[in-house]
């Protein structure tokens, strides 16, 4: 007996598993450097003497190490790094940035698991309309005790079960 429908053979698979984690992994990365970076900004641009926001990767990496060794604007530009507020401030401001990536994390992932559920039986399953649409009502009635059980028990006066006859 086949199939309805044959399986497709993809000749690109979507990965063995490996590159999905690297791919989340990094975006992740980059969510965090990326609120840090905002953190100071708007820790400066509250506290401080205006906005700082660095230019050019090499200076991201500057500026992402100064605030993780304690040096809030090392890194940037001596312009730049003369508006930087205090560490306190910037250390709020970066806390407040990375609550905040959290909550949106969470609320994505919680959105997400309420309407995407891994492994939920009612994916795959017909609607009442659809059942009935490829069915009928006729057919479905008369097998209601296979199709539930549970609300339609046997009846043990028609005899033996119709469950075997098929």
């Amino acid at each position: 007996m086949t199939a309805p429908y044959p399986r497709r053979r993809d000749p690109q698979p979507l990965g063995h598993g490996w590159e999905v984690a690297v791919v989340a992994g990094s975006g992740i990365l980059l969510a965090v450097a990326l609120a840090a970076l905002t953190g100071l900004a708007a820790a400066s641009a509250g506290f401080g003497n205006g906005w700082v926001w660095p230019r050019g990767t090499v200076t991201v990496v500057h500026v992402l190490g100064g605030l993780l060794t304690g040096h809030p604007g090392r890194g940037l530009p001596p312009a730049q790094a003369k508006r930087v507020a205090g560490p306190v401030a910037v250390y709020a401001g970066v806390a407040a940035c990375e609550a905040m990536l959290g909550g949106i994390a969470v609320t994505a992932g919680v959105l997400f698991i309420g309407y995407h559920r891994p492994g939920d039986a009612r994916r795959g399953l017909a609607t009442r309309g659809e059942a009935e649409q490829a069915l009928g009502c006729g057919r479905l009635r008369a097998a209601k005790e296979i199709i539930r059980p549970d609300l339609y028990p046997p009846n043990p006066a028609q005899g033996p079960s119709k469950r075997g006859a098929r």
